[in-house]
């Protein structure tokens, strides 16, 4: 039972990761504003590290609208269909969404390689690119595994179970 609760809670960390960050932004940006119009002294790494902010909540945040099942998606057209042709789109749609999410893996790859090689620091900060944008491919393989885990768990696993039931 308890290794149950530490799974669950390994398997949402990247949205725990991805909510305190969201706090953070919230928070820098509002004490910036203060900061900016009424003790007029604006803070200068604000905008740089709210931009790593945001991206690093975007991609974290991915991995868990995939395994969710929360992004937007249009279905009135698949439920209008009968039911077997509406599951067979369903199908083809979770696969061409884990080719994408592959390529787009792939990309993130060579985007991060590129940004090792180039040995580039932020302005302000003097982080590396490199660890700024760390959650790039990591997010990618997040959402690729994510979607993965979600597709097997709604069409594989539920299918055995059907079938076990019968």
């Amino acid at each position: 039972m308890k290794d149950n609760k530490t799974l669950k809670i390994l398997g949402n960390l990247d949205v725990g990761v991805s909510c305190v960050m969201m706090v953070v932004l919230v928070v820098l940006t509002f004490v910036g504003v203060l900061m900016r119009y009424i003790m007029r002294s604006p803070i200068t790494w604000q905008e740089e590290v709210q931009m790593l902010l945001f991206l690093w909540i975007v991609f974290l945040g991915g991995a868990g609208a995939f395994r969710a099942g929360s992004h937007i998606a249009i279905e009135i057209v698949v439920d209008a269909l009968p039911k077997k042709i509406g599951g067979a789109i369903e199908k083809v749609d979770v696969l061409i969404q884990l080719l994408i999410l592959g390529y787009l893996f792939w990309q993130e790859i060579m985007y991060y390689n590129q940004l090792l090689s180039a040995g580039r620091v932020t302005n302000l900060l003097r982080l590396p690119y490199g660890v700024a944008y760390f959650v790039v491919p990591v997010g990618g393989a997040l959402m690729l595994i994510s979607m993965a885990y979600s597709a097997y768990a709604r069409y594989i696993r539920k299918s055995g179970k059907e079938e076990e039931s019968v």
